[in-house]
């Protein structure tokens, strides 16, 4: 999966362009990732991570009707980070989260080194490599609500490095007896796409629609800033192509996606120019329950090729 701060390793690769340019995120870093996890309870699970300068809280609830390969990567997921500036070396992981609580703990190597298998095409180093241990110290933070609240002292977890690599996809080949046939007159499928969202100053919520084949993918992403903390939060799910609908000129358009979703969001385009976005859509994250996706404050859009 993509680190706290990126976007979640599950969008489509054509997809994550788009979600960068909306969001202003920059490209991912280089260097090493320090995380830990300790268990929450009621349904929630928390993570410690350390990237450059930033620590960030993850509080993460899964979807547990989901098999255990897409919760892998992370298509069954409500994920909430509070996001702080701190001190990230190979030794330590410290930060304030304001009301939120602190983070200051010291990593104690094990002697137990994992590296995962070699990929090809790649540019740079071509594996991860996982230094095992238990990072010690004092770990306080509470939620919302106290939605999920966590006290611990200890927890196993593990510094990686690189933090991401940089390897091309294999080249995808037609099967032998297919290479002759002639090219179909008509496309494979088509590809739809719907972006919704609005953007203040210091907050902002997006969604992004994909749908491909006879697969959609939903993905709703808000974040915040409250002074020193900021708090960034995405929901993200499948579900068969037939819950995004849309008629052939593009002007009328509904989508009815699941957990972590709520509801049903209804696109319409008027012959002026002007658009709506309406309905009971949601998507609850954590700390964040019911969080609206659809009004007159978001700007739409609804697009379709080949």
């Amino acid at each position: 999966m993509a680190g706290a701060l990126d976007i979640p390793a599950a969008v489509p690769p054509q997809f994550r362009t788009l979600v960068r340019a909306r969001l202003h995120m920059p490209k991912p870093q280089q260097g090493f990732e320090s995380r830990f996890e300790i268990e929450a309870g009621h349904g929630y699970e928390l993570s410690v991570i350390g990237q450059g300068d930033v620590v960030a809280v993850e509080v993460t609830r899964p979807t547990r009707s989901k098999s255990p390969l897409e919760r892998l990567l992370g298509l069954d997921q409500a994920v909430t980070d509070y996001v702080a500036r701190g001190t990230v070396t190979q030794r330590r992981i410290a930060a304030s989260f304001g009301k939120f609580g602190s983070v200051d703990v010291r990593f104690r190597p094990s002697g137990r080194v994992l590296r995962s298998e070699p990929r090809r095409r790649c540019r740079g180093g071509d594996r991860f490599t996982n230094r095992l241990g238990v990072f010690v110290g004092a770990v306080r933070f509470s939620g919302e609500k106290h939605y999920v609240a966590v006290r611990a002292h200890r927890a196993r977890g593990r510094i990686r490095s690189p933090l991401h690599l940089h390897c091309a996809l294999p080249p995808i080949r037609p099967p032998a007896q297919s290479r002759a046939r002639p090219l179909s007159p008509h496309p494979i499928f088509t590809p739809a796409t719907l972006t919704a969202g609005w953007r203040h100053a210091v907050a902002a919520t997006e969604l992004f629609v994909l749908r491909a084949r006879t697969a959609t993918l939903f993905l709703a992403l808000s974040e915040e800033s409250t002074g020193s903390i900021a708090e960034l939060r995405y929901g993200l799910a499948t579900a068969p192509s037939k819950v995004f609908d849309f008629n052939d000129a593009l002007t009328a358009a509904t989508i009815a996606p699941p957990a972590p979703f709520h509801g049903k969001g209804v696109y319409a385009a008027a012959p002026d120019g002007t658009t709506s976005w309406t309905g009971p859509l949601s998507v609850s994250f954590p700390g964040a329950p019911r969080t609206p996706l659809t009004g007159p404050q978001f700007e739409v859009e609804l697009s379709a090729g080949y």
